[in-house]
Protein backbone atom coordinates (compact mmCIF):
# COMPACT_ATOMS: atom_id res chain seq x y z
CA UNK A 1 0.00 0.00 0.00
CA UNK A 2 1.40 3.37 -0.99
CA UNK A 3 0.66 7.01 -0.32
CA UNK A 4 -0.08 9.38 -3.19
CA UNK A 5 1.18 11.85 -4.09
CA UNK A 6 4.61 10.33 -3.73
CA UNK A 7 6.51 10.92 -0.52
CA UNK A 8 10.01 9.95 0.72
CA UNK A 9 8.48 6.85 2.39
CA UNK A 10 5.57 5.89 0.13
CA UNK A 11 5.05 2.27 1.23
CA UNK A 12 2.69 2.07 4.20
CA UNK A 13 2.38 -1.70 4.43
CA UNK A 14 2.89 -4.84 2.40
CA UNK A 15 -0.08 -7.02 1.50
CA UNK A 16 0.37 -10.57 2.83
CA UNK A 17 1.32 -12.98 0.04
CA UNK A 18 -0.04 -16.16 1.61
CA UNK A 19 -3.16 -16.12 -0.59
CA UNK A 20 -1.32 -17.00 -3.80
CA UNK A 21 -0.77 -14.89 -6.90
CA UNK A 22 -1.72 -11.28 -5.95
CA UNK A 23 -2.71 -10.46 -9.54
CA UNK A 24 -5.68 -12.85 -9.20
CA UNK A 25 -7.30 -10.86 -6.38
CA UNK A 26 -9.24 -7.63 -6.11
CA UNK A 27 -8.29 -5.07 -3.48
CA UNK A 28 -10.58 -2.47 -1.92
CA UNK A 29 -9.78 0.35 0.49
CA UNK A 30 -12.60 1.65 2.66
CA UNK A 31 -12.85 3.85 5.75
CA UNK A 32 -14.90 2.12 8.43
CA UNK A 33 -15.46 3.33 11.96
CA UNK A 34 -12.37 5.57 11.90
CA UNK A 35 -10.08 2.87 10.47
CA UNK A 36 -8.76 2.31 6.97
CA UNK A 37 -9.61 -1.24 5.96
CA UNK A 38 -8.15 -3.30 3.14
CA UNK A 39 -10.57 -5.93 1.81
CA UNK A 40 -8.98 -8.65 -0.31
CA UNK A 41 -11.44 -10.49 -2.54
CA UNK A 42 -10.33 -14.01 -3.45
CA UNK A 43 -11.84 -17.28 -4.64
CA UNK A 44 -12.09 -20.39 -2.51
CA UNK A 45 -11.44 -23.92 -3.74
CA UNK A 46 -14.10 -25.21 -6.12
CA UNK A 47 -16.40 -27.89 -4.74
CA UNK A 48 -18.88 -30.04 -6.63
CA UNK A 49 -22.40 -28.61 -6.43
CA UNK A 50 -21.27 -25.18 -5.20
CA UNK A 51 -22.54 -22.18 -7.15
CA UNK A 52 -19.87 -19.78 -8.51
CA UNK A 53 -21.10 -16.91 -6.29
CA UNK A 54 -20.48 -19.12 -3.23
CA UNK A 55 -16.77 -19.44 -4.09
CA UNK A 56 -16.07 -15.79 -3.28
CA UNK A 57 -14.44 -14.85 0.01
CA UNK A 58 -12.80 -11.86 1.68
CA UNK A 59 -9.92 -11.25 4.04
CA UNK A 60 -9.98 -7.97 5.96
CA UNK A 61 -7.08 -5.98 7.37
CA UNK A 62 -6.87 -2.67 9.23
CA UNK A 63 -4.01 -0.37 8.26
CA UNK A 64 -1.82 0.72 11.17
CA UNK A 65 -0.04 3.75 9.70
CA UNK A 66 2.25 4.28 12.72
CA UNK A 67 3.62 0.73 12.58
CA UNK A 68 3.36 0.36 8.79
CA UNK A 69 1.54 -2.94 9.02
CA UNK A 70 -1.75 -4.60 8.25
CA UNK A 71 -3.66 -6.08 11.19
CA UNK A 72 -6.14 -8.91 10.46
CA UNK A 73 -9.79 -8.01 11.12
CA UNK A 74 -12.21 -10.86 11.89
CA UNK A 75 -15.33 -8.84 12.67
CA UNK A 76 -16.95 -5.63 11.45
CA UNK A 77 -19.21 -5.45 14.49
CA UNK A 78 -22.34 -3.48 13.69
CA UNK A 79 -21.07 -2.33 10.30
CA UNK A 80 -21.39 -3.54 6.71
CA UNK A 81 -19.19 -2.81 3.69
CA UNK A 82 -20.37 -2.07 0.16
CA UNK A 83 -17.50 -2.63 -2.27
CA UNK A 84 -16.91 -1.85 -5.94
CA UNK A 85 -13.95 -0.88 -8.08
CA UNK A 86 -15.18 2.71 -8.34
CA UNK A 87 -16.42 3.48 -4.85
CA UNK A 88 -16.61 1.67 -1.51
CA UNK A 89 -18.32 2.62 1.72
CA UNK A 90 -19.05 1.42 5.22
CA UNK A 91 -22.45 1.83 6.87
CA UNK A 92 -23.89 1.23 10.31
CA UNK A 93 -26.24 -1.75 10.19
CA UNK A 94 -27.73 -0.53 13.47
CA UNK A 95 -29.02 2.54 11.64
CA UNK A 96 -30.18 0.48 8.64
CA UNK A 97 -32.00 -2.59 9.99
CA UNK A 98 -32.45 -4.19 6.53
CA UNK A 99 -28.65 -4.32 6.07
CA UNK A 100 -26.85 -7.33 7.56
CA UNK A 101 -24.15 -6.40 10.05
CA UNK A 102 -20.67 -7.93 9.86
CA UNK A 103 -21.19 -8.43 6.12
CA UNK A 104 -19.78 -7.39 2.77
CA UNK A 105 -22.06 -6.50 -0.15
CA UNK A 106 -20.54 -6.80 -3.62
CA UNK A 107 -21.42 -7.67 -7.20
CA UNK A 108 -20.30 -10.25 -9.74
CA UNK A 109 -20.74 -10.30 -13.50
CA UNK A 110 -23.79 -12.58 -13.35
CA UNK A 111 -24.91 -11.73 -9.82
CA UNK A 112 -25.39 -7.99 -9.24
CA UNK A 113 -26.07 -8.17 -5.48
CA UNK A 114 -24.26 -10.69 -3.29
CA UNK A 115 -23.81 -10.49 0.49
CA UNK A 116 -20.91 -12.27 2.19
CA UNK A 117 -21.09 -13.00 5.92
CA UNK A 118 -17.78 -12.43 7.72
CA UNK A 119 -18.93 -14.65 10.59
CA UNK A 120 -19.97 -17.72 8.57
CA UNK A 121 -17.91 -17.21 5.41
CA UNK A 122 -20.97 -17.92 3.24
CA UNK A 123 -22.33 -15.77 0.42
CA UNK A 124 -25.94 -15.29 -0.67
CA UNK A 125 -27.51 -13.82 -3.82
CA UNK A 126 -30.05 -11.08 -3.10
CA UNK A 127 -31.24 -9.98 -6.55
CA UNK A 128 -32.33 -13.31 -8.06
CA UNK A 129 -36.07 -12.59 -7.92
CA UNK A 130 -35.79 -9.03 -9.26
CA UNK A 131 -33.86 -9.58 -12.50
CA UNK A 132 -35.77 -7.63 -15.16
CA UNK A 133 -34.10 -9.40 -18.10
CA UNK A 134 -32.57 -12.76 -18.89
CA UNK A 135 -29.54 -11.27 -20.64
CA UNK A 136 -31.46 -10.98 -23.89
CA UNK A 137 -35.06 -9.86 -23.35
CA UNK A 138 -37.12 -8.18 -20.63
CA UNK A 139 -38.80 -10.84 -18.50
CA UNK A 140 -40.60 -8.67 -15.93
CA UNK A 141 -41.15 -5.03 -14.99
CA UNK A 142 -38.98 -3.30 -12.43
CA UNK A 143 -39.46 -4.92 -9.01
CA UNK A 144 -40.11 -2.19 -6.43
CA UNK A 145 -39.70 -0.88 -3.84
CA UNK A 146 -35.93 -1.05 -4.06
CA UNK A 147 -34.07 -2.06 -0.91
CA UNK A 148 -31.54 0.09 0.93
CA UNK A 149 -28.86 -2.41 -0.17
CA UNK A 150 -29.91 -1.87 -3.83
CA UNK A 151 -29.52 1.90 -3.44
CA UNK A 152 -26.17 1.69 -1.64
CA UNK A 153 -24.71 -0.73 -4.18
CA UNK A 154 -25.94 1.52 -6.99
CA UNK A 155 -24.21 4.48 -5.29
CA UNK A 156 -20.98 2.46 -5.38
CA UNK A 157 -21.32 2.12 -9.18
CA UNK A 158 -21.32 5.71 -10.50
CA UNK A 159 -21.80 4.63 -14.13
CA UNK A 160 -25.37 3.57 -13.32
CA UNK A 161 -25.87 6.04 -10.45
CA UNK A 162 -25.26 9.10 -12.65
CA UNK A 163 -27.75 7.82 -15.24
CA UNK A 164 -30.52 7.27 -12.69
CA UNK A 165 -30.44 3.49 -13.20
CA UNK A 166 -30.49 0.89 -10.44
CA UNK A 167 -27.28 -1.13 -10.68
CA UNK A 168 -28.87 -4.50 -9.91
CA UNK A 169 -31.29 -4.06 -12.84
CA UNK A 170 -28.97 -2.47 -15.39
CA UNK A 171 -25.45 -3.74 -14.63
CA UNK A 172 -25.67 -5.37 -18.06
CA UNK A 173 -28.01 -3.98 -20.70
CA UNK A 174 -29.29 -6.42 -23.35
CA UNK A 175 -29.20 -5.41 -27.01
CA UNK A 176 -33.01 -5.61 -27.07
CA UNK A 177 -33.17 -2.50 -24.82
CA UNK A 178 -32.58 -0.32 -27.91
CA UNK A 179 -34.35 2.82 -26.67
CA UNK A 180 -32.46 2.86 -23.36
CA UNK A 181 -29.13 2.23 -25.11
CA UNK A 182 -29.84 5.08 -27.55
CA UNK A 183 -30.68 7.48 -24.69
CA UNK A 184 -27.52 6.56 -22.77
CA UNK A 185 -25.35 7.10 -25.87
CA UNK A 186 -26.98 10.49 -26.46
CA UNK A 187 -26.32 11.58 -22.86
CA UNK A 188 -22.74 10.30 -22.99
CA UNK A 189 -22.09 12.28 -26.19
CA UNK A 190 -22.99 15.49 -24.32
CA UNK A 191 -20.40 14.85 -21.62
CA UNK A 192 -17.45 17.24 -21.76
CA UNK A 193 -14.43 16.81 -19.51
CA UNK A 194 -12.36 20.01 -19.25
CA UNK A 195 -8.65 19.65 -19.85
CA UNK A 196 -6.16 20.92 -17.29
CA UNK A 197 -3.95 23.53 -18.89
CA UNK A 198 -0.24 22.65 -19.05
CA UNK A 199 1.97 24.86 -16.93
Amino acid sequence: MQLYPRSPHPVLAHVPNNFGDPSLFNYFLVESGGRVLLAIHHLTAQHCGVEPFQQNAYKLFALDIDRSELIPVNCLGGRALFLSRDRSLSVSARDLPSVNNNSIYFSLRRDPVVVHSIRTGFSERLAVTCQIHDGKDRIRPSVRPFTIADHLLTYCHPHEWTKGLMFHEYHSIPESFEELTKNIKAKNSELRIPRIAAR
